[in-house]
């Protein structure tokens, strides 16, 4: 006798998983907290948080010294979890979907925590650390500081990685501080939100530079000259360097002068190639001026006008303030660019207490 197939005994079957966008929202977030989760592991968020922030399959194997094969496949293993792509390759690299966006921040934070814990009991090594640290540093400080940075780590610290980022907005910059996206901030920054602690690393001030050949201006530049001479403008975006264009501008309002800005530059890259063939005039701060001279054949000029000097300093939040790795870092831009002028007064007390780890 045939089986009963009236509509009193209806044949049983697995509920599908797909049928509805809703449902297929609800396999997901059943595959994260329920078999899923069991699935996961440390190397697999340390990927998902190296591509995130590279945006780069091959860079985020050649920092965590792994071979891209192995990356791609780790790749997989998240996709099959999370039940998403998590990352799409675009022209601008590997784009994160919505999903990818909305777990990168708390993995971020738990690996920080994790790593934190363990460097606190175990100590930082830096000759065997792969640990890798974001650093807010303009183009400028790419260009002056971080060179010498990398040389010394290539020695002490073969194995860790540095990955700068650009220096957004006042508010935002605070609040990557203080979740661990990013570890430290250097350069010339007018102000800070929150408990953000600060250490001067050396004191800057700003020079005149022009091309070698320039037929006006010689091995020095007069008031008058630096009124008539046409002027090219370094103006970055994120750091405090625009307040010096007051000064400047102030010395052409009290002569009566209309100022000549004939290119203004948010960018290091530009400047060396345009001074050297053009006439303009750049006020720009002296270590800069010294690297560009190392590259082309240009002159620097003290200003015939006051420009007040200002500090290149690090800054991190206080929640890293006695994380082992981050205390090593600061120790290490210290080491290579601590300093003050011999004719400073002595730190205060309060400048001591800042700057010691």
């Amino acid at each position: 006798m045939g089986p009963d197939r009236s509509p009193a005994a209806p044949m049983l079957h697995n509920p599908p998983t797909r049928a509805t966008p809703e449902k297929g929202r609800y396999h997901r977030v059943l595959g994260v907290t329920g078999l899923g989760f069991n699935r996961l592991d440390l190397n697999l968020l340390r990927v998902f948080d190296a591509i995130f922030h590279t945006r780069s399959v091959t860079t985020a194997a050649s920092n965590l010294h792994l071979t891209q094969p192995a990356v791609s496949k780790q790749l997989h293993r998240l996709r099959e979890v999370f039940d998403d792509p998590l990352f799409v390759r675009t022209s601008d690299g590997m784009a994160p979907t919505p999903v990818a966006e909305s777990i990168a921040g708390p993995i971020r934070q738990a690996l920080g925590s994790l790593r934190n814990t363990i460097e606190q009991q175990l100590g930082f090594d830096p000759a065997t650390s792969d640990r890798t640290f974001r650093i807010f540093l303009s183009d400028l400080g790419q260009m002056v500081l971080l060179p010498r940075a990398l040389e010394l780590l290539s020695v002490e610290a073969p194995h860790v990685n540095i990955e700068t980022v650009q220096v957004p907005p006042s508010r935002m910059r605070s609040i990557a501080l203080e979740s661990g996206d990013v570890d430290l901030a250097i350069g010339y920054f007018e102000e800070f939100e929150g408990s953000i602690r600060c250490q001067v690393l050396f004191e800057e001030h700003y020079v005149g530079m022009v091309r070698a050949s320039h037929p006006t201006i010689r091995g020095s530049i007069s008031f008058e000259d630096f009124l008539r001479t046409p002027h090219l403008v370094y103006q970055p975006s994120g750091g405090g360097h625009s307040s010096q264009e007051s000064f400047v501008d102030k010395a052409f309002w009290s002569a009566g002068i209309e100022r000549r800005v004939a290119v203004r530059v948010a960018h290091t890259m530009g400047i060396s190639s345009i001074v050297s063939s053009t006439d303009l005039l750049v006020v720009v701060p002296h270590r800069l001026a010294d690297a560009c001279q190392r590259l082309i054949d240009v002159k620097i000029l003290e200003l015939p006008i006051e420009i007040p000097d200002f500090n290149i300093a690090q800054y991190w939040h206080e929640r890293f303030h006695a994380d082992p790795g981050n205390c090593w870092l600061r120790g290490l831009f210290m080491q290579l660019y601590g300093g003050r002028k011999a004719d400073e007064p002595e730190p205060t007390r309060e400048e001591k207490i800042l700057a010691e780890c």
